[in-house]
Parts: structure tokens; sequence; C-alpha cells
């Protein structure tokens, strides 16, 4: 997933002007997702998973990032 994620990340880089602003808005994104899965699991008293990890967390958010912007033909990754 690592491989995934880093080429993800370099073609989110070469789209958009404000890396800073990217990075930013990846982190946010990861942290509510992170906070929601906290909450599911608080109240779900039946959930067999101890937690989640965050790669898959980091994936996610930039995932829902890479929806939002154009990467040119149309290939994630």
């Amino acid at each position: 997933m690592t491989t995934t994620i880093t080429q993800i990340t370099c073609d989110l880089n070469e789209q958009v002007d404000n890396r800073y602003a990217l990075v930013l808005e990846i982190a946010e994104t990861a942290k509510k997702l992170l906070e929601d899965a906290k909450e599911k699991q608080g109240l779900d008293l039946f959930s067999s998973s101890g937690s989640t990890s965050p790669e898959k967390v980091i994936y996610q958010a930039l995932i829902m990032k890479v929806s939002e912007i154009d990467i040119g033909n149309g290939l994630i990754g």
C-alpha cells in the first residue's frame, strides 16, 4: 500500500499549485476520518476491529482529495 500512497501523492503533487495547502487539507481529512472511526468503534459494542491503521486513514484521505482533482488521464496512481 505504501507504493500506492507514494504514487498518488506524486500525482497530486504535480497537479496543485500550493503543496503546503494540499498537505494541510489531507492532514485535516485524515484527522476527521480517524476521529470518525474512533467514534464508531466506541459506539459499536460488537466491533471486532481494535483500531484503524494510520496508513489506511491517510490512504482514504488521499483518495478523497484525488476525487476532487483531475489528474489528467483519469487514472489514480
